[in-house]
């Protein structure tokens, strides 16, 4: 609000006093009316930042979930891989193994005179 008055208050009349305590409070009520506004814009931009922080908060707990649910299927399919790898890395050494005990057999057999047999269909 501005802070003027209407010509009549500022007329020299009679009754010069009292028209200055009324301009005095008409003044006063104009500064309290501004403050009263200030205060108010004060209390809408604090509620607004916290409504925006809430907003953040709950959206932050969204992307949480969904990065850990990303990192989740990632270790899976990892846990996965490692595990055909670990099962392939093991059939080959079995594999190593019993061909080693084939062939030491086969040594055994011929050092005795015997033959191993090997079913061919």
């Amino acid at each position: 609000m501005e802070m003027t008055t209407s010509y009549r208050y500022e007329k020299t009349v009679p009754r010069a006093a009292a028209l200055q305590k009324a301009l005095a409070r008409q003044t006063s009520k104009i500064r309290e009316n501004e403050k009263l506004a200030a205060d108010l814009a004060a209390i809408r931009e604090t509620f607004n930042k916290s409504q925006i922080a809430e907003w953040n908060e709950s959206t932050q707990g969204s992307i949480e979930s969904r990065i850990y649910k990303r990192n989740s299927e990632t270790i899976s399919e990892e846990l996965r891989a490692a595990k055909s790898q670990l099962i392939r890395s093991r059939r080959e050494n079995l594999r190593q193994l019993l061909d080693e005990e084939r062939d030491r057999y086969k040594v055994e057999l011929e050092a005795k005179g015997l033959t191993y047999f090997e079913c061919r269909i």
